[in-house]
């Protein structure tokens, strides 16, 4: 269950500012779930906008380890899109298959975020599921694109 106000951290909104890095190109991203006792780690790849609706096509692979509960982790390909809302990226992700072995995607819930520019190269937000929600720091990948 989200706990109380994990919902309104993760879409508050505010004025995108005129200077805001694009986007595009590859990202790493990390959340520590503490209420869970998880960690997830991904590699995330953005796409260029789309002049006709605004939105961004995206993917990644996500890692997620558990302690006692999963220490070998589960790795799960996700596709998403990305819609801006004012200052914030709207990541919202659907599970496409599952990357470890024996392990399928039932069960896994997608990974979303809300996260806004925080500095060159950086993101911070909120990541979500149905259940739990966290702070969640992107930053570039090496070699990826800056604007």
């Amino acid at each position: 269950m989200l706990k109380p106000g994990a919902l309104a951290m993760a879409f508050a909104l505010v004025a995108l500012p005129a200077t805001a890095e694009d986007p595009a190109g590859a990202w790493e991203f990390r959340t520590d779930i503490v209420n869970k006792g998880c960690t997830i780690t991904g590699y995330m790849t953005i796409g260029i906008e789309d002049p006709g609706t605004g939105e961004r096509a995206c993917e990644f692979v996500s890692s997620e380890t558990c302690g006692g509960a999963l220490p070998e982790g589960i790795q799960m390909q996700q596709a998403c899109e990305i819609q801006f809302e004012g200052d914030y990226l709207l990541i919202r992700s659907e599970v496409l298959a599952s990357l470890t072995e024996g392990r399928g995607i039932d069960g896994y819930l997608p990974d979303n975020f809300t996260v806004q520019p925080s500095g060159t190269g950086r993101m911070s937000g909120t990541w979500y599921d149905l259940n739990y929600a966290d702070l969640v720091e992107f930053w570039r990948a090496r070699g990826g694109a800056t604007s």
